[in-house]
């Protein structure tokens, strides 16, 4: 009996990273959108431009991110990623979480803890820290943002739940989702 099998492919990234300083240099990843990643502190939070999906966007997205730390990092700590999709092309309109859909820090809505607005976002995952020193970049994939929650316009959002704060420059600091494609293969 022949039978189809079903691989992935990976498509061109989107990347997040600070315009004025990120190199793609040691990623290989280029930057199409933008997010300042530097010297987020400790318990802070900082939220991308709004991006265009398209109205025909994929599935399903890998999340993968880099962030570089001021001070040595304990092992454990996370950096949380976090997604706001909004059916707007308007940057400020129907935003969940009170985001603004530009590059700025994030502390939620108006009336609202940064914990109480980040329920509305969807969760991806996190970057869990090693204790290296500051002179390492630390990179992971992060998870999966797939399904209902890829609404036409979205945009990453940061939270550093580290004791440290990151680097003073984004160089090598990025967010990025990699669409994946099913790729149907012939009957074996």
């Amino acid at each position: 009996m022949a039978t189809n099998l079903v691989k992935v492919t990976e498509q061109t990234p989107i990347v997040w990273a600070n315009s004025s300083d990120y190199s793609s240099t040691v990623s290989g990843l280029t930057r199409t959108d933008q997010i300042d990643l530097t010297s987020i502190a400790s318990a802070g939070a900082r939220e991308g431009t709004q991006k265009d999906m398209e109205a025909t966007r994929w599935t399903e997205y890998k999340v993968s991110a880099a962030f570089e730390f001021a001070s040595g990092t304990v092992s454990g700590e996370t950096v949380d990623i976090y997604w706001a999709g909004s059916p707007q092309s308007t940057a400020t309109d129907a935003n969940p979480g009170g985001i603004t859909g530009t590059d700025a820090d994030y502390t939620g809505t108006a009336g609202d803890s940064l914990t109480d607005s980040l329920k509305q976002l969807i969760f991806i995952g996190s970057l869990v820290t090693t204790s290296d020193n500051t002179t390492v970049v630390q990179y992971a994939n992060v998870g999966t943002l797939s399904g209902s929650g890829i609404l036409r316009y979205g945009a990453p959002v940061v939270v550093n739940n580290s004791t440290g704060a990151l680097v003073s420059n984004a160089v090598e600091m990025y967010i990025a989702l990699t669409p994946i494609a099913p790729d149907v293969q012939a009957a074996v």
